[in-house]
């Protein structure tokens, strides 16, 4: 990587409702930062309404960026509803590196 950094701001309502709009956004940041060869950072507003189907998609993105050799993370720890839903849904698991991705706001 070049140690460039592409990023992504998430605002807005991040619901089933808007998902699909969200998903093909990351699909092309992150379709850019694999050709300029660039990590990609997401930042995402804890105060908006989130549900279920972003970690869900940002689960996804990560496994995209894994094979395309893009590193990803969030720009800060998870925090207001989003950190809400990773524990309504059981997606923390207590582990710190498994973790790591939602909760030191860092590529894991």
């Amino acid at each position: 990587m070049s140690g460039q950094t592409e990023i992504l701001r998430l605002h807005g309502p991040l619901t089933i409702k808007t998902i699909a709009n969200v998903r093909d956004i990351i699909q092309v940041y992150l379709q850019e930062a694999a050709s300029l060869r660039r990590s990609l950072v997401i930042d995402i507003d804890g105060s908006e309404e989130i549900d279920l189907t972003l970690p869900q998609l940002l689960l996804s993105a990560r496994q995209t960026a894994d094979r395309t050799g893009v590193r990803i993370a969030l720009n800060k720890p998870a925090d207001g509803n989003l950190l809400t839903v990773l524990q309504r849904a059981g997606l923390l698991c207590g582990d710190r590196h498994k973790d790591s991705f939602w909760l030191e706001g860092k590529a894991a």
